[in-house]
C-alpha cells in the first residue's frame, strides 16, 4: 500500500484499529523514493491475544467525529450514557474524562453555529 504522506498513513491506522478493535500487531512504513510516497514494509495482522476494550488509538476527538449527531440530538445524555454507548458500539471502554471532553466539544460547536446563524440578524 502507498499514502501521500504520515498523515493519511495513520488516520489509515486510526480507521484500521478502530474496526478491527485495536489487533493490529505489528505494520512497518518507510518513504520510497521510486513512488516518492510512503509504502508499508512489513504488516503481521494477526496475533493469538484476547480481545481487548482498551484501544490508545481512540481519542475525543474521534468519539466526537463518530456520535456527534447523537449527542446533538441528546444534550441532556448523561456521561455514563455515553460511556456505554462507546462500549457498545465502538466496543472500547473510556474513561468518564474523555466522555466529559467529547460532550464539551459537542457543546461548543453548538454554541459557535447558534452565534454565526443568529449574528447575522
Amino acid at each position: 500500500m502507498l499514502f501521500k504522506d504520515g498523515k493519511n498513513f495513520k488516520s489509515a491506522i486510526r480507521k484500521y484499529s478502530k474496526e478491527c478493535r485495536g489487533q493490529l500487531k505489528r505494520i512497518r512504513a518507510s518513504y520510497s523514493p521510486v513512488a516518492k510516497c510512503l509504502q508499508i514494509k512489513t504488516f503481521q495482522d494477526k496475533h493469538h491475544c484476547l480481545v481487548t476494550f482498551k484501544n490508545k488509538m481512540v481519542t475525543a476527538a474521534m468519539i466526537v467525529q463518530h456520535f456527534e449527531a447523537t449527542i446533538k440530538d441528546y444534550l441532556k445524555m448523561k456521561l455514563r450514557e455515553i460511556q456505554r454507548i462507546c462500549a457498545s458500539k465502538m466496543y472500547v471502554n473510556v474513561t468518564i474524562d474523555y466522555c466529559y471532553r467529547v460532550k464539551k466539544i459537542v457543546n461548543e460547536k453548538m454554541v459557535g453555529n447558534h452565534k454565526e446563524k443568529f449574528g447575522l440578524l
